[in-house]
């Protein structure tokens, strides 16, 4: 099992914030993680365990991961799937050092990092006997992602 490192503003294993959608993919393909299927500006890796999402100008912003089989996920030399929803995210807003920060289990953005958590629940606790909250995806974006994400916020 290979282990991805997660890594706020830069990226997610090979792929890169930033690069063209062809590098991503070619990234990917190199790192044994295939492309299973995408839809408009979004790619599918690894049995659609990771989610590429490309801006307008077709560069990655976004990248978010769910658990697998195929790889660890690592934040901070931790495995963010064997740690609890709210271990996790005190460890991120240790990080962050963007003042306070209150756990909703539902989604969160940690503004410095760019640092996103969706969907803390028992049932994505693939590792335990799903008595655990863990989050459903963790993710990183970049300044053109944050930025569209919070305009988005503004209008609902």
């Amino acid at each position: 099992m290979i282990a991805i490192e997660i890594k706020p503003l830069e990226g997610v294993g090979p792929i890169r914030l930033g690069v063209t959608r062809e590098d991503a993919r070619g990234a990917m393909a190199r790192a044994g993680l295939p492309l299973n299927s995408s839809h408009g500006d979004s790619d599918y890796y690894c049995s659609s365990s990771i989610q590429v999402e490309h801006g307008p100008d077709s560069r990655v912003w976004f990248v978010g991961v769910s658990h697998s089989h195929a790889y660890r996920a690592v934040y901070r030399g931790v495995d963010v799937f064997r740690l609890s929803a709210e271990e996790l995210f005190a460890l991120a807003a240790v990080a962050d050092q963007s003042g306070p920060h209150g756990y909703s289990a539902d989604e969160y953005c940690f503004p410095k990092q760019i640092l996103t958590l969706w969907a803390a629940d028992t049932q994505y606790d693939y590792e335990g006997p799903e008595l655990t909250p863990v989050w459903a995806q963790v993710g990183v974006g970049n300044e053109l992602y944050a930025t569209a994400v919070a305009e988005l916020a503004a209008n609902v």
